[in-house]
This record gives structure tokens, sequence and C-alpha cells, in this order.
């Protein structure tokens, strides 16, 4: 087996993110709050599987395709403010979902949570099914996308915690050929992630797989109108009664609504909405655009008040950005 490597990184805005979660596929992940934003991600890799661990202050929306001849498998290893959302549908924490490869990526990401992404090349999960006799893991297994298994996948959860500690803390370890076993967790190393963990991936899915029934949120359906409105009426002016009117309900389902989804109020989601516009713009801009006259386009009045915001979210100010756009 070709040899790991271990990428520890921090970031302060959602893009950086996304360039960095990309080398093996194409997501966009858009944060949802307008706190300043704290996000560790380690990268384990080699060529045949990889493991992606996500730690995030404020919430995230990632989207976008999966990689190419892979099979992904989603772990929450610490829940968050609210509920994780995949594919419109609330995820409990003994959930492993996301393992359909026909399926792209759709996922809100709670603040104050971690996630594990493991990204294994089919061809080598299927080579240990057969191995294990599991004839059963096969596309129709994949379509379901989501099964409970509280027992078995809280072992694997405690390995990928492990893992994560050991990656974070001693990732000089993962190059020896063996780790001492520790309390009810599999010994691991980086030459033996593979024997390690696909056997206990496969082991935890019970046959044959009972199926799953998850229901979305009975706002969800109203906040998607309500983004959608937004998005499309981002430059007028919006207050949370017009938008009521425009939707033809309240105040109260609305605002519980957003928050039950995305952790925050409608109209600071408007704002995050209407600052990542106004950051588009100034990436594309002239260098010698008016932030001002961008800001005011999409209802910022208050210029002191938007640069501060804008930097909470972003970890930079208006005009940086203007300058790295034209640079770039």
């Amino acid at each position: 087996m070709s040899s790991i490597s271990v990428l520890q990184y921090r970031f302060r805005n959602s893009e950086a993110l996304s360039q960095a979660v990309n080398a093996r596929r194409q997501t966009t992940i858009r944060q949802l709050s307008l706190n300043s934003l704290q996000c560790n991600l380690l990268l384990i890799e080699n060529e045949s599987i990889s493991f992606s661990f996500t730690e995030t202050s404020c919430p995230l929306h990632v989207a976008g395709a999966k990689g190419q001849g892979c099979l992904e498998f989603s772990f929450i290893l610490q829940p968050g403010q609210q509920d994780f959302f995949a594919y419109e549908q609330a995820i409990p924490q003994n959930t492993l979902f996301g393992f359909d490869p026909t399926r792209e990526v759709n996922m809100i990401v709670p603040g104050q949570s971690m996630i594990c992404v493991a990204q294994i090349r089919r061809d080598v999960f299927e080579a240990y099914a057969d191995l294990m006799q599991r004839s059963d893991l096969n596309m129709h297994f994949f379509k379901t996308n989501f099964i409970t298994i509280p027992t078995m996948l809280s072992e694997v959860q405690a390995y990928l915690k492990r893992l994560y500690s050991i990656a974070l803390h001693q990732p000089e370890y993962l190059t020896q050929s063996r780790l001492p076993q520790r309390g009810n967790c599999f010994a691991f190393a980086s030459p033996h992630l593979l024997e390690d963990f696909l056997p206990l991936l496969i082991d935890s899915i019970p046959n044959p797989a009972a199926e799953l029934s998850l229901q979305s949120p009975r706002r969800f359906s109203l906040v998607k109108q309500a983004e959608e409105y937004m998005r499309t009426h981002l430059k007028a002016p919006i207050t949370l009664m017009s938008l009521c009117k425009a939707l033809h309900t309240s105040e109260r389902p609305l605002t519980y609504g957003f928050r039950e989804v995305f952790g925050v109020s409608p109209m600071a989601y408007l704002k995050t909405l209407r600052l990542q516009a106004v950051r588009t713009q100034l990436q594309l801009a002239d260098p010698a655009a008016a932030i001002a006259e961008i800001a005011h386009s999409y209802g910022f009045q208050s210029l002191g008040h938007f640069s501060r915001d804008y930097k909470t979210m972003f970890g930079e100010l208006p005009s940086e950005t203007l300058k790295q756009g034209f640079k770039s």
C-alpha cells in the first residue's frame, strides 16, 4: 500500500475550505451564519482510502459532486447545535449516510460539530465485501443512502475518533508499522488502515440492512421556498413582514424553521447571502470599483456596519478582497 499523508488546516472562510477538500471531489462549501468561522480540517489520505475530519464553529452548507470511482461514507463524530441535514433529511448521530454514489452531496453541517467522511475507491470496497462474503452490499444497498446501526456504528465512530486524535497530536505514529491496541478500539497504523477500517465498517452493516425512514422537518419546504425567494430578490428591499407576505405564512413558523434548519433567523440568513454576493462581485470587479456602491446595491446602507460584518464573516476587509481578486 502506498504511504499515507496527514494534512492539517485551519480556515477562517469557507472558500479556502472548499479548495482544500476538492482534491478528490468538486463541492461548494458555504457559511450559513454571520459569526466568525473557525474550521479545522484534517485529511488522512492515500491512493485507496482517505478520511476528512471537519470541525466547524459555524453552520455550513456542502453541495456538489462526489469523487469519481469512489464510495463515500459519512459519520457524525460530534453532534452540533442543531441537527445534521443530508438530502433534506434530519440525520441522527447513529446513522451511516451519504453512500449512494449516484447522488451528489447536499448536506447542512451545524455549528460546534465534527463530521468524518471516508472516501474509498469503489473497486477496493467491493473486493473487501467479496472477501467477507457480503454480496448484499450492492447497488440496491447503496441507493438506500442511510442506515441506522446504533451498536456497531459506535465502534466505527470510536475507531475514527482514535484515528483523528493520533493524526492530530502524534501524526508520526502513522508512519510506524503497527500501533498497540487501546481498549476496545482496533489497532491500526498507516499500512493497515484498509485492513482495520474496512472490515470494521463492513461488519457494522447488518445483513440484511433494515430500510431507514427519515423525515424532513415539517417546515423544511417553507424554508426552501424562503431561501429561493431571497436568492431571486437579493437586491430588493426585504423585511420579515414582506417575506412572510410573499410566502403566505406568518413570522413564527418561518423563524422556527430557519432556526431548526440553518441555526439562524431568516433575516440573518438573508444577510449572509447578500454578503456572499458582494464578495463574489468584489472578486470579479476592477480594482477601481467603489466598494460602497456594490454594497449599497445589495441593501447595505451603512458602510461601517457592512465592513464589520464582512470582516467577521470572511476574515478580511472588503478592500482586501478587491485587491486579491485583481491579482488573481
